[in-house]
């Protein structure tokens, strides 16, 4: 099967696959519409979280001031410490949370549970094919978070994020084909 692809830079590209970012920012149009695959580009591959601090995530942003704030209490603490084991993490309210809020904490869950079971791979990786989008529209006013002024504003709806990725696809250029 031939397939269309978007290179996006990682980890980025998992944002998208989790419905977490719902604009890509380019400087180019395309009439193109509907499934794009999405390809994890770059160098970088995390075990962990990555720093996600420059990026409109307050559900990961709560995780890690609370994280840090319970480091503090072992690095005070004469007797008591917090095993990794001990700490959990949940979606307090979760019928109440919109949309957003659930896609940030099913990549934290995801990332901390890869995270907990002690496997050496990474969990972000890239150089792969990760998930795919519907590419819905293309504009220049969006309303997302994630727009920057000056740009075209790449629409997706419908994220997925493959459970395999499918890995060693150099990066390309626009949108390109891939045979899977």
């Amino acid at each position: 099967m031939i397939v269309n692809c978007l290179s996006i830079s990682n980890p980025v590209s998992y944002l998208v696959c989790y419905g977490i970012k719902d604009v890509e920012n380019r400087t180019w149009r395309t009439d193109y519409r509907g499934t794009l695959y999405i390809h994890s580009a770059g160098r970088l591959s995390f075990r962990g979280m990555p720093d996600f601090s420059r990026f409109p995530m307050p559900v990961v942003h709560e995780f890690d001031d609370l994280m840090g704030r319970i480091a503090e209490m072992e690095e005070q603490s004469r007797y008591i410490g917090f095993p990794e084991h001990g700490v959990t993490v949940q979606l307090q309210r979760e019928e109440k949370q919109p949309a957003a809020v659930h896609n940030e904490y099913a990549l934290l869950s995801d990332v901390y549970t890869h995270y907990r079971s002690g496997d050496p791979d990474a969990f972000f990786h890239s150089r792969a094919i990760i998930g795919s989008v519907e590419l819905v529209d293309i504009v220049n006013n969006s309303k997302s978070p994630w727009a920057e002024d000056g740009k075209f504003h790449w629409v997706f709806r419908h994220p997925v994020r493959f459970k395999i990725p499918v890995p060693n696809i150099p990066e390309k250029s626009g949108i390109w084909k891939f045979e899977i």
